[in-house]
């Protein structure tokens, strides 16, 4: 199993570790519900050392992006981030990733399970269309750091060289955190205000340390795997492997807005737009149950006496007190207020459709 350059202090702070991805990485420290509330009542600190990062330069760089990736790059201001999908002709993703762009390169942030697959299909592309760009994977050659959490500005603002508050939300900016150069981005995955760091591996440990001491204040604490899968629930962002996979398309998901169709030399674009023109026969929708019971990952949703779906993601919300849960069911049972039941072991308890996201951050 591999182990990011953080493990060391993951086990002096006592976290439980677990095998994620091949990787050996905490799911919780003090217990998910209270980490939970941790980031949305001030801040938390996240190891996303696991994580895929590719950078592509060349003359050919944006060229080959706009090929591989869903969003128009285009139309984005340099120091700006977007999500988006890596496609194949079929339309459905590889991955959802987060592209940078940079004055003079691309960057690209992958999921830890899609690593190697996303680098290989990358690296095809780019040799099938004899694009003049090298794609080159520094996954192992930068750590990547979270802070989330409403507080997060106030803890990293002593810590850095530029005024953040000049950073918007998905942009990003090169400076130095705690004296070491680094992409300081406004990105994140739990809904809340937060920034990403991008360091070198060797120089993690001391940020990390220094992000604690500069959080102390705000409680800031180490959260683990557990929390954020809970946190980026509540805020209606989507896990690779549950509401997106090889055969779940981003406009079943819901995820338009990481689409351009009007895209025509961009891989899987064509297929979506006639996807979009026949229309969807599933969508994903968000359920709470009305029962003590939670609606896991894999659980049939049913309706009427008749399986009718599958939950994608289920979990207890601490900042709603509710069990709450995604699925894919007919679009006709999308409307919010339809009433549904999920099945474990033939026993089956009810739920709704309720507006997404779960959760919002007032801004």
């Amino acid at each position: 199993m591999r182990k990011t350059c953080l493990n060391a202090a993951h086990v002096a702070a006592g976290a439980r570790l677990v095998d994620f991805h091949g990787w050996e990485m905490p799911v919780q420290y003090k217990g998910i519900l209270e980490e939970t509330r941790l980031v949305r009542s001030h801040a938390g600190l996240f190891d996303l050392c696991h994580m895929g990062r590719l950078v592509v330069t060349g003359p050919d760089r944006e060229a080959l992006v706009e090929h591989v990736f869903s969003s128009n790059l285009g139309k984005m201001k340099l120091g700006k981030a977007k999500y988006g999908f890596l496609l194949n002709e079929q339309g459905f993703p590889n991955d959802d990733v987060i592209v940078y762009r940079d004055e003079d390169a691309v960057h690209i942030v992958i999921n830890a399970g899609n690593r190697d697959r996303d680098d290989a299909w990358v690296r095809e592309k780019c040799a099938a269309g004899k694009f003049k760009a090298t794609v080159t994977n520094v996954s192992d050659q930068q750590a990547m750091i979270a802070i989330q959490g409403r507080d997060s500005e106030a803890v990293m603002q002593p810590l850095t060289s530029i005024d953040l508050s000049q950073v918007p939300y998905y942009g990003f900016a090169h400076c130095k955190v705690g004296g070491v150069d680094t992409i300081i981005a406004r990105t994140g995955y739990t809904g809340e205000d937060g920034f990403e760091i991008f360091p070198p591996p060797e120089k993690a440990r001391m940020l990390w340390d220094a992000m604690l001491g500069s959080g102390k204040a705000f409680g800031v604490a180490p959260i683990g795997l557990g929390a954020r899968d809970a946190l980026r629930l509540e805020a209606g962002m989507p896990l690779y492997g549950n509401e997106l996979e090889l055969d779940i398309t981003p406009l079943e998901a819901g995820l338009d807005f990481g689409l351009d169709l009007t895209k025509d030399k961009t891989i899987g674009i064509p297929a979506l737009r006639e996807q979009k023109a026949k229309g969807v026969t599933r969508k994903l929708v968000s359920l709470v149950a009305s029962s003590p019971r939670v609606p896991r990952h894999g659980y049939g949703i049913w309706h009427d006496g008749k399986a009718v779906g599958k939950i994608a993601s289920g979990a207890p919300s601490a900042t709603l007190d509710k069990n709450i849960a995604t699925g894919f069911v007919p679009t006709a049972l999308t409307a919010v207020g339809t009433k549904l039941e999920f099945d474990i072991h033939g026993t089956r308890y009810p739920m709704e459709v309720v507006p997404a996201p779960f959760y919002k951050r007032a801004r």
